[in-house]
Parts: structure tokens; sequence; C-alpha cells
């Protein structure tokens, strides 16, 4: 029964004020408990001062975080309209910027928006950016998937698609966490979803003589939808080349799954149309040019396949031009021919060009694949490590019910396929689905940083898979089920989601009652803390040159505490290789006395709990050994273990050592007591007299 469209409308509103209510509520609560927690900390129990200077500015959750709201004040303060070098790591000689501009230019426009609405101080204002981007980036998301679902299929369909995916991609839109991950989840997503409402290529006849047409686009839709499809794929190319790549390999992969296990009898009523895939890939090569274009014309242009380029723009053309061929093929074996084969041949050539360069072509147009970069990767960054090695299991984002959720699913829909009792309007965005799914799920066993997008398509799975296939609307024996089988989707669907969000829920509680904040939080607040008190130490005329643990680089030069040698990416492999050879220089340091001369540094930071394992981090970028005895004899190890160096140009800078290291102390009132919490940081001076006369 179909609801009046007062009603609908009535249902439509009541969705889209909960999923506004979930990311402004969740925002607005975090940002609630983060000051009360800051409200409870002071450096002087039992009479905290409220005029203690950390408290006016909020700590970010992420590194990468502060190095787009660095980019977004720097490009403010030029006079240009893209950011391309930076000057916040790779001291003092700086380095290129290749990230996307797009971010970067909603926090510049959302911050000035800010100043001339709210007339807050520039930095004020761009702190407040980067608090309100991605939650509103994200309820603009899921609002348009359910708008977007809605029209074109059933309520309840559309509501099990976008609430769960709402919660069970938060942490990529959370408040405190503004950077380029949640762009590209909801640009594959919504690629994936034109794909899926556009047919996969089939459309129906116009006078449909059986049921596998029924539910399926017209032409004229279909290629509106592939069309879309294609340029949200070209914007996630804009967005994140990689990443898109291996989502491109799921497209092109399951679409050929599909197509190749479609039979005749299934498709009655239904005609595949090979020339959709064609405005699919001019849609998404003539946008990823375009943006090619606005990010680096007229004087950027270079080899680095790492980011948005014309040849993924022209492998873009050759999976599009080599599905086209298959489903030609499929459609009519007999005739097809040389002026469909040659096309082929040429989109299959244009395609292998960028995985043949990627693979085997000049190590300077792809950094990422130096030995120092794979090692680098293969063992030292979270992201990069499997799915097990980095405890996403056990985080409280609650993965394993959605997978297993997803499971089951994915095998009911089997059973189902196998028993012919799914249209074949449903069947083809099951199988798709199951495919992406079982996909990403691959991907996120060897590198957990897939799980971010095996998530929403497990929902997808899950919507697509019970909901459809169990007769929500179709015409086969399943509709008697229907019922039955929208009330174990409903279930199935919205039991992860419930038991993820009152998870959140109930951890934003407990920092509004200050009775817990994560570790990572509490650290990165005190980091704040320490830069904070670092800035207002500096000289006039010399600012601070750290050589710092790499985490903290970016919250350097955003808190305006001086810039940093060593970073984690990709653009920094010479400061991350320089950070390497100056802490994983044997003693007694020749080429560490080299390095702090040639960057002019004024200090070097040590993490005391984590310093001997940074130690053997870089001992192991450089040398590729396991070699503990040779750690050892790092200076990286000296300092960890503060034995002092056999040289007169560094020494413990117990000032500032001080200033990292003091206990701030957080009230409990649960517990009705004050905890110390402290950052385990020794500050090491450099001394320019020293360096100036050739003293080691």
């Amino acid at each position: 029964m179909k609801l009046v469209p007062s009603l609908r409308g009535a249902a439509c509103a009541i969705v889209l004020l909960l999923l506004a209510a979930w990311y402004a509520g969740m925002a607005w609560m975090t940002d609630r408990g983060v000051r009360r927690v800051e409200a409870a900390t002071t450096l002087s129990p039992p009479t905290p001062d409220p005029a203690e200077p950390w408290r006016a500015r909020r700590f970010f959750i992420d590194p990468d975080s502060y190095a787009w709201l660095s980019y977004a004040r720097d490009l403010r303060a030029s006079s240009h309209v893209r950011v391309r070098r930076t000057l916040a790591d790779n001291a003092p000689f700086g380095r290129e910027v290749h990230w996307a501009q797009g971010p970067i230019w909603m926090l510049a426009g959302l911050a000035w928006a800010l100043e001339r609405a709210g007339g807050l101080s520039p930095p004020l204002a761009l702190e407040c950016a980067g608090r309100m981007l991605m939650p509103a980036v994200g309820f603009v998301f899921s609002a348009s998937v359910f708008l977007f679902l809605a029209r074109r299929r059933r309520l309840f369909f559309a509501f099990l698609a976008a609430v769960p995916m709402a919660v069970c991609t938060s942490y990529n839109f959370h408040t405190l966490r503004p950077d380029h991950h949640g762009f590209q989840i909801a640009l594959i997503v919504a690629a994936l979803l034109g794909w899926l409402e556009g047919g996969m290529g089939w459309i129906r006849m116009r006078a449909a003589d059986g049921s596998g047409g029924a539910g399926l686009p017209t032409y004229r839709s279909a290629r509106r939808h592939f069309i879309w499809a294609g340029v949200f794929s070209g914007m996630a190319l804009w967005l994140g080349a990689t990443v898109f790549a291996f989502a491109l390999f799921a497209f092109a992969i399951g679409t050929a799954f599909v197509l190749g296990t479609a039979r005749a009898a299934e498709t009655k009523g239904a005609v595949l149309c090979p020339d959709l895939f064609r405005w699919w890939g001019a849609a998404g090569a003539a946008t990823s040019l375009f943006f090619y274009l606005a990010e680096y014309a007229p004087s950027h242009f270079a080899m680095r396949l790492e980011a948005n380029h014309p040849l993924h723009a022209l492998c873009f053309l050759g999976v599009a031009e080599g599905l086209r061929a298959l489903a030609r093929w499929k459609q009519d074996r007999a005739s097809f021919g040389w002026t469909d084969a040659l096309p082929a041949a040429a989109g299959i050539l244009a395609a292998a060009v960028l995985p043949a360069l990627l693979l085997f072509g000049p190590e300077s147009w792809v950094l990422p694949r130096s030995p120092f970069m794979l090692r680098l990767h293969g063992r030292f960054i979270v992201e990069f490590r499997s799915l097990w090695e980095s405890g996403a299991w056990s985080n409280h984002f609650d993965h394993l019910p959605l997978l297993l959720a997803g499971a089951v699913a994915g095998g009911w829909s089997a059973v189902l396929l196998v028993r012919g009792r799914i249209p074949f309007s449903r069947r083809a965005p099951v199988l798709f689905s199951c495919f992406v799914s079982l996909y990403y799920f691959l991907l996120s066993c060897g590198q957990v940083r897939w799980v971010q997008f095996l998530n929403p398509c497990l929902v997808l799975l899950i919507a697509h898979g019970w909901l459809a296939a169990c007769g929500s609307g179709c015409e086969t024996s399943a509709a008697r089920a229907g019922r039955w089988g929208c009330l174990l989707a409903g279930l199935l669907a919205l039991a992860p989601a419930a038991g993820s969000a009152a998870e959140q829920v109930w951890a934003v509680r407990r920092l509004n009652r200050v009775e817990r904040m994560s570790d990572l939080w509490l650290r990165m607040m005190l980091q704040r803390n320490f830069l904070l008190e670092a800035k207002a130490a500096v000289p006039p005329g010399r600012p601070f040159r750290w050589m710092l643990p790499v985490e903290l680089a970016p919250a350097a030069y955003y808190f305006g505490a001086g810039s940093a040698v060593g970073s984690l990416y990709w653009e920094n492999a010479e400061g991350l290789r320089a950070t390497a050879e100056f802490f994983g220089d044997p003693l007694p340091g020749a080429r560490t006395y080299a390095i702090a001369g040639e960057r002019a540094l004024t200090h070097v930071v040590v993490d005391a709990e984590r310093g001997e394992g940074d130690a053997y981090s870089y001992y192991h970028l450089l040398t590729a050994r396991d070699d503990y005895p040779g750690v050892a004899d790092t200076v990286g190890y000296a300092l960890a273990m503060d034995a002092r160096l056999d040289s007169d140009w560094l020494h413990l800078d117990e000032r500032l050592t001080a200033l990292a290291a003091q206990p701030y102390y957080v009230f409990l009132p649960e517990e009705n007591r004050w905890t110390p919490f402290r950052l385990p940081l020794r500050v090491y001076a450099v001394e320019e007299r020293a360096l100036a006369k050739g003293e080691r």
C-alpha cells in the first residue's frame, strides 16, 4: 500500500530531521563534552585558572585535519586560488602540495563566510569552519542518498539505506576530523548508486512482454544516471585517484561478472544498451580532466601519478570501452565484428597504460613505490596494516555486527538467486552489491583503510539483498513473503546501526559527564597545549624549526609553533628521509650533525614512551634490517633512553621539556579526585653557535 503524497512528504521530512539531528546533535554534544573536559582540566588544582591560554583553541583528532586547515589558512593569506607549496614540513625548503583543492576551498570559503556573518576573528572562523564542515557534508550526503532512493524506490528502502549508512560512516564526517575521507566515500557511493539505478546497462522495453524488464529504467533515465555516475567518478578521481582506482576495478570486474552470468531467459523484457558505458566513460574522463586543469593549469603540470592526471582519465575511458565491448558481445555475438573489436582493443590498451606505469615506470613518477616509502607503508602506518593487526574489530564503531549482517544478507540473497525468486531488475544490483562488498572485505583484510568503504557497501548489500529480494514490490512468488521480508530486512539493517549509534551516544555522554575521554583525544589535547605553550616561548625573529615525532608536524604548523622536517605524506619523502637519517644515524652522529646544520634546526623532540619504537622504525626505514643491536647504536635510541650524546651542540632544554611534560590534572566527578595526565616528551635544544663553529 502506497502512502498518500502528504503522508509520504511528512515521512520524508521526519527522516531528514532525524539525519539532521544525528549530525548536528553529535557535533554539538562532542564540542560541549570537550569543553567540559577542558573546564575540568588545569595545571593548578584545586583552584583552576580559567584564563589558561590553551582553552581558547580547539584540538582536532587527526593529523591530516591540521594539514587541511593549514592549507586553507595559507590559501587565504596568499593572493592565489590554489595551494601548490607549503612550508609546514621539509623545513626550511618546503615541498609541493598535490592534495585536491576542494576541501581547502570549502574550508576557506566557510571561514570567510563566518568572518563576515558572525564577526569572528580569522583563527576562530577557521577553527569553526573545521568543526562545521564534515557534519554538514555528512548530512548533505546521507540526505541526498535518502531523497534519491525515496524518489526511485520505496520509502522504507531509502530509509534502510540512508540511516544506517549515516551511522556507520559517522567517523568519516566527525566534527573534529575535517579531511578528505568523507568526500571520497560520498562520491564513490554516489557513483555506485547512479550505476545501480541506471540499470547497469539494461533498460526496459517500451512494451515489456515479461517480468524481466519491470523495474528497469528507460533509456533516457539510464543515460542520465550513467552520466551522473561518470561525473561523480571523475570527482572521486580528483579527490583521491589512488583510492578510486580500486573502486574502478570493482566497477569493471563486478559489472563484467553480472554481464557474464546473465541468462537470456532472465532478461525477457530487458534490453542491453552497450553505448551507455561510453556515456559513463566520457562523463568521467571529462570531469577528471576538468578538475585536473582546475588544479594545475597553466604551469604546474608534472608526471605525478599518485594524484589525478590525464592518464587516469585515459584509463577510465579504456575501462568504459572495454565494458561497452563486453556488453556488445553479450548483446549479439554473431554481429560482433571489427568495428567493435578494434575500439575494444584500443580501450584495453588505454586502460593498461596507467597500471603499467604505476608498476614499472620511473620511480620519480610514483614516489610511494620507492623502497623507502614501501617499507614505511608496509610496517609503520596503521591504516596500511591488516584488519586484525590494527584492532579495527574491537573499536567503538562496531564493524563486526555490520559485517555479520551483510554476510547473512548475501547468503540469503544467494539462496533466492539460485531458486530464481528474484526478478532480473533486482538480480543485477544484488549480485553487484555482493561482489563489491566481498571485494572491499578482501581489501580490508589486507589493509584496514578500506573498512571505511566496506561499511556503506554492506549497507547497500543489506538493503538490496533483503528488501528487494524478499518481495518489497517484486512481482514474483517472493511477493507473498514481502511483509516478513521487510520486517527481517529492517531488523537486519537497523540492528548494527542502532548498536553503533547507541555506543557512540554513550561515549559522548561519558565525555559530557567528564567520565572518560579516549586516549587519542587526550593525547591530541595535550599536544595542542604543549604547542601553544611553545609558541609563546618562540623568541622574536627566530621561529622554531623542529625535528619532531612525525604525528606532531601538521599540528605544530597549524598552532604557529614553527615548522618541522618530517611528516608522513608522500610529497614529503625528502623530509621523512632526513628525519630517518637524523634519528637512525649511528653514534656519534656525524650525519645527524650535518642535517642539523643543513636545515638550521632549533629543537629536537623525542617521545620517551615511543622513542625506542620510533628509533627502530627509522633504522628499519634506512636499512631494511631488523637489527636490534644496530638500533641501540643510533642517535634516536640514545635520545629515547635519555643518554647524553658526546657533543656540545645538542642539550636538554629544561624549560621546554618542563612545558611539554608538565602534568595536567582532570577532575573526575564520579571518583571525586584529580587525575594527572602528561605527555612523555623531552625537548633538546640545538646550539647554533656550536654548529657554526663545527663542534660535534
